[in-house]
Order: C-alpha cells, then structure tokens, then sequence
C-alpha cells in the first residue's frame, strides 16, 4: 500500500470519527434544545439538568464533632437568640442574621455595637460552602461564629466573660452540660453515666472570677490592650478551661447554623418538571411553575449573560474568589483587600480546620488550608455568594452597594464605573448589551430563586 492510499485511509477514518463524535455530542446535549440559533444555547440542557438532580445533603462537617448532635443544636440555638452573650446586652447573632429578613439585616453594611464595613450575608444553606465571610478568612461553619464574638463593631465581648456566662447561668449551663459533658465534681454534681461527649466544664474556669474581660489580642490589633493583657495574666489551666469552653459553644453554634439550609424555590420545582418531561423546555409559560419572564432569565442567565460562569451549578456559586474592580466610595480603587489579608489570617486562625481547636486537623480540608499561598494577585477578591434566595437579601455586594437586583444586574450588563485593573480583575466580564425587557427578564428569573417556604425559628429550650 503507497503512502498516499494510506494517508487518505487515514483521513477518511478521521472524518468519520468527527462525524460520529459530533452526533454523540447532539444526542447527549441536544435533547429539547430551544431553537436559539447560538453556540451557546447548546450548552443550556445540559446547564438546566444540573438542577434537575436530587440535591445533596448536608456535606459533613468532620473538624466539628458535634456537627448532627441534636444537643449540640438545641444549645446553638440557644446561643444564638441570646443577647446577653455581647458588651451591651443587646446583640446576639439574630441582630445580623435576622429570620424575619432571611437571616440577614436588610442594611448595607452590619451593625451590632458598632458599625461595620461589610454588608451581612445570610446564613441559609452557609453549611454547603467552602469558605466563610466575604473574604474566605473562615473555612467552617464553626470557626466562623468564633470572630464576631469579640469582634468590637459585632458583639464586642471575650470568651472568658462567654465561658463565665455559661457557667453562672442555670438555664444555658444545663445545655451546656447536656451537649459537651458532665461538669466536673469540682464545679457541680452530677448523675453518674452522663455521656462526656466533648470532656467536662474545666474546674479551673471556677476560679475565673465574673466580670473579668479577657481574651488573646485580636488579629487585627495590637498586643497592648486591656482585654489581652488580662488574657496573658491568667493561667496556662483557666486560659486552657475558657478555650474548652468557647470552642465548644462555637461548635454548637454551626451544628444549629447546619440546620438552617436554603429552601428550594419554583424554579427548582420547574426543572424538576422539565426533567420528569412533565414540561417542555420549549413551552413559553413554562407549564404555570414560574412566569414566562423568568423562564426566559433562566436562558439569559445560562446564555447569552453567561451568569453561570461563576453562579453555576445546583447552589448557582462557583464558591471561590474574584475581583469585580469595584471602586470604593471616591470613585477609585477601594481599600478593603479582600482575600489578599484573609489567607495569612485563615493560616494563624486556630479555630480554622487545620488549627487547635479542629477536630480532624489532619483532614483534607486542613491539608487546604496550609497549602494556600499568599499571592497578590488575590487583592480586592470576593467570595462568589450563592444566588439561592436572593431576592430575599437586599442590599447587594460585599459592601452593599447595591440596594436592587435591577441596580446589580445594570452593573453586570455595562460594567459602568468599574475599574481597569489590567490583569487582576476577572477577563470573563464584559458588557452583556441586554436590552431593557432582558434586564427584567434577568431579575424575574433571579425573583424565582427565592426559597416557597422559610426555615422557622424553633423554641430554645430555657
């Protein structure tokens, strides 16, 4: 055989391969394909069966050993209404993460006893995520209620008036007990055979007189105030029982945060119908689930907006970082950096997966932890929040700019007032070009992520 004869075998086989491939491609993506005439629309399918997927549960939670404990949860639950845990005696986590307005604050930025420079974000479906806060400085649900405790703008209290509050309080010391363990002899009697799940309430956290404000300099302070010089004044043993004490109650807080997932929305209920064949893709009103409008946002959004490049998948987050260069309040570059500091915290946080207080310190989420780098190409970057009931959580962006969808999806559409910050911001925005009937179609559609019933708040018990 010469060689031409079997360069054109060759060839021909080729050929027919690419003929193939190209018709297993169109049968396993181009079922109900609406006639949209783009590229793109080929890739909607396959984008709406996403969602067509039972969700998964609740990813575990291995750093918390009392991650599903039912006790654990009543005594978050607990901790987390009440406001005597803060400097004032009237800011609890509830303050920010209100179940009246999805578990947010309705403000632009959060205010507890003081003011802060972040806006809140809600905390429904927050067990499914990888990283906490804005930033990413938190990497479990646990660690993250650990900061805003002795935070001065959130509660501005310490763990040891926390732990002494525990102690000197009937009601919540008897869920305390009940959750993380029998208090020791030297502290109280109790039956025998009470399960120790998490060890005893320290003896030496007795000796920890009330009152006393005491806790190790904070992260973004200096070595030199009141509260951390108490801190160092204190015993190796009592700063040893408080940790115990506060870490334990912190891991109390996310196994009742682990309850408060995101509830599913019509649009969740119109894929369902669409995969079951129920529905077609194709029909304009969308068989009564959601309106029309929304249907036609849902491929805008998977579309020609190409939302889904980062607001993909079955929680519509990519759930990592990227900056929008969004300029600060004169007009130019702001000065919050974002996840540039967040890594060097998150490092040196001992509450973090691979930190102290970490139940499985050598899992593969703390093997994550030590291997993020410091680069600065992470300046000015944002968690990608998940668009799950986002209508419902107003005003929008880490600073809360934005006070309406309309305002965030006018931003995405002319990226007017955004910054050139050459290679350090995101290469896939680009002005979308939408026309006013697509912006409102956008919205309807993101309208129809909010959740048809929210979770309530049980009765804690006293």
């Amino acid at each position: 055989m010469t060689a031409q004869r079997r360069l054109g075998i060759f060839t021909l086989a080729a050929m027919l391969g690419l003929a193939w491939w190209s018709l297993h491609l169109m049968r396993q993506g181009g079922a109900g394909l609406s006639p949209l005439g783009s590229a793109a629309a080929s890739n909607l399918p396959r984008a709406l069966a996403v969602h067509t997927q039972a969700r998964a549960p609740m990813p575990p939670d291995p750093t918390n050993r009392f991650a599903d404990d039912a006790r654990a949860v009543a005594l978050g639950d607990r901790l987390f209404f009440d406001e005597s845990f803060s400097s004032s005696g009237t800011v609890s986590c509830a303050t920010c993460h209100d179940p009246e307005h999805a578990f947010t604050d309705g403000k632009r930025v959060a205010q507890g006893e003081g003011t802060g420079s972040r806006n809140t974000p809600t905390i429904l479906g927050a067990a499914r995520r990888r990283w906490f806060t804005w930033d990413g400085r938190a990497d479990t649900i646990w660690s993250q209620a650990a900061e805003p405790i002795e935070q001065p703008t959130e509660h501005a209290f310490d763990r040891t008036r926390f732990a002494v509050a525990i102690r000197d309080d009937p009601g919540v010391r008897r869920l305390w007990e009940a959750a993380c363990g029998a208090l020791p002899a030297a502290l109280d009697a109790v039956p025998k055979g009470l399960e120790a799940a998490c060890g005893a309430l320290p003896a030496a956290l007795d000796a920890v007189p009330k009152g006393l404000a005491a806790r190790p300099a904070l992260a973004d302070g200096g070595e030199s105030d009141a509260m951390a010089q108490s801190w160092a004044q204190l015993s190796a043993e009592q700063r040893a029982a408080i940790d115990l004490v506060f870490s334990a109650s912190m891991k109390a807080l996310g196994a009742f945060q682990r309850t408060l997932d995101m509830p599913l929305s019509a649009f969740d209920r119109w894929a369902d119908a669409v995969g079951q064949g129920t529905v077609s893709m194709d029909d304009e009103a969308a068989g009564g689930i959601i309106t029309p409008a929304a249907r036609r946002g849902w491929l805008l959004f998977a579309g020609k907006a190409n939302c889904i490049q980062c607001h993909g998948g079955r929680e519509f987050t990519d759930g990592e970082f990227h900056n929008l260069g969004l300029p600060g309040p004169d007009g130019r570059l702001g000065g919050d950096p974002g996840r540039r500091d967040a890594i060097a915290r998150l490092k040196a946080d001992p509450f973090s997966s691979a930190g102290t207080f970490s139940d499985d310190r050598d899992g593969p989420e703390a093997r994550l932890v030590r291997s993020l780098k410091d680069d600065p190409e992470t300046w000015g970057q944002f968690r990608t929040p998940s668009l799950r009931g986002v209508g419902l959580t107003a005003p929008y962006m880490h600073d809360g700019r934005f006070a309406t969808l309309a305002e965030v999806i006018a931003f995405y559409d002319t990226l007017e007032g955004a910054i050139a910050l050459d290679h350090h911001r995101e290469a896939v925005l680009q002005p979308l070009g939408l026309t006013s009937d697509e912006r409102a179609d956008l919205e309807a559609f993101l309208v129809a992520l909010s959740p048809e019933a929210m979770p309530l708040r049980r009765d804690s018990a006293r």
